[in-house]
């Protein structure tokens, strides 16, 4: 082994080793991106404040108190007028006091939708750094086994029983893997400082591996199969917008109802009092061509909202069945790619034996090892994309985002 990736591979045996502590999963990192994470943090204040007005929705129909003292111009004394004003009919009031429940579901579920894509976003950040790591510890080995066919080759040449370009052809292809590798270095800063940043941790310890064997023979829980996709938060999000429209157009067609309140109200005046209990009726008025047109436009802003959600349900719906047909079909590739793996690394080793015999060509044994590392390479991106589909699937399904993260996480071994 040449200087150079002997101090590449002493490296990377350090950048693995030297935290030596604790080891992060996607479930630790998600967790610790719950406290942390600025984008997620946001929708919490955001939550917090829908709350807060469902909450104040339900106070519309409390009595209100006023007070008011003055005296008129030709007034000697001071008149101060106590009143309780008690809502008895009053439309639009009774439509923000119905949105009372719905405001909190629709706040909740909006919530739940931003906590899905905190889950997607933190698989992105470590399963990206799986893969990068991987890809290094691939690129590295490759050249290690690239390297000691260029001092194969370089022996034959000097025992004359080869040729110069057998050892130049492997020594580009080495160059290539290095040249791989070095090219990785850039990704992967990149994708801790993205990490960094979404976690609030000071270095990635990040050390968990693809399970080849586990995703070869993965299976989704039946009850995950079974579970209803009308809990999926989108579906619950786009169910109480259609609500809302239908409260906007109950205000509409009440917009012109008359306003009920009972009144309760005692006048001080220069030593009297004066009491009255009463009811006050108000009748709206000032028709318009803009206000007759509101409930037409209640009715279509329904119209959207019941299209918003027939889109939100075949959307999951379809992401449901293909999710669970693709997971199936990706570990029924996953365990091809294994033996595909398992007859390059063969086919490699019987190369270089029947090199060393003088019964292969150079180029024979290059290609042989760049075929292998490259179906290792193929077989590292369908693990990728097998474990994202069934995140993607249990969060299509309503899994609470933790959950899902500890079925996917299976797919990984420490």
């Amino acid at each position: 082994m040449n200087k150079p990736l002997r101090q590449t591979v002493l490296a990377l045996g350090l950048g693995w080793g030297w935290l030596g502590a604790q080891s992060q999963s996607f479930v630790e990192a998600f967790n610790q991106a719950l406290t942390y994470d600025r984008t997620y943090l946001s929708a919490v204040a955001e939550r917090n404040l829908g709350l807060q007005d469902a909450n104040r929705a339900g106070l519309v129909y409390l009595p209100g108190a006023s007070v008011e003292n003055g005296r008129a111009p030709f007034e000697t004394h001071s008149r101060t007028t106590y009143q309780v004003t008690q809502p008895l009919i009053d439309m639009d009031k009774l439509a923000n006091y119905r949105e009372m429940t719905g405001r909190e579901a629709y706040t909740q579920a909006t919530f739940a939708v931003k906590e899905l894509d905190l889950a997607r976003k933190i698989y992105k950040l470590v399963s990206q750094w799986v893969q990068l790591k991987e890809m290094e510890s691939l690129a590295l080995q490759e050249a290690q086994a690239l390297d000691k066919q260029v001092q194969r080759a370089a022996r034959r040449f000097e025992l004359g029983s080869g040729s110069v370009i057998d050892v130049t052809t492997a020594q580009v292809q080495y160059t290539q893997a290095m040249a791989r590798y070095q090219a990785l270095q850039a990704d992967i800063t990149f994708a801790q400082q993205r990490y960094l940043s979404a976690t609030g941790l000071q270095t990635v310890q990040i050390f968990v591996k693809p399970d080849y064997q586990r995703a070869a023979s993965f299976e989704l829980p039946q009850a995950l199969i079974d579970r209803d996709v009308a809990l999926s938060p989108t579906i619950l999000q786009a169910k109480a917008q259609v609500e809302f429209a239908q409260l906007g157009l109950t205000r509409a067609r009440n917009a012109y109802v008359p306003t009920v309140n009972a009144i309760y109200r005692t006048t001080h005046f220069n030593g009297a009092q004066d009491i009255y209990k009463g009811v006050q009726i108000s009748m709206p008025t000032g028709l318009s061509a803009y206000s007759l047109s509101a409930r037409q436009r209640a009715e279509l802003d329904i119209q959207k909202a019941e299209a918003a959600l027939a889109e939100a349900m075949e959307q999951v719906r379809l992401e449901s069945v293909s999710g669970g047909f693709s997971l199936k079909a990706y570990a029924q590739e996953m365990a091809y790619r294994s033996k595909a793996v398992e007859i390059s690394q063969a086919t490699v080793a019987s190369t270089e034996k029947a090199y060393e015999a003088g019964v292969a060509k150079a180029t024979d044994v290059v290609n042989a090892i760049l075929a292998s590392f490259d179906v290792q390479r193929q077989r590292l991106n369908l693990h990728m994309t097998l474990s994202e589909q069934s995140l993607s699937y249990q969060l299509s399904k309503g899994v609470k985002p933790a959950d899902a993260m500890t079925l996917t996480q299976s797919l990984f071994t420490p």
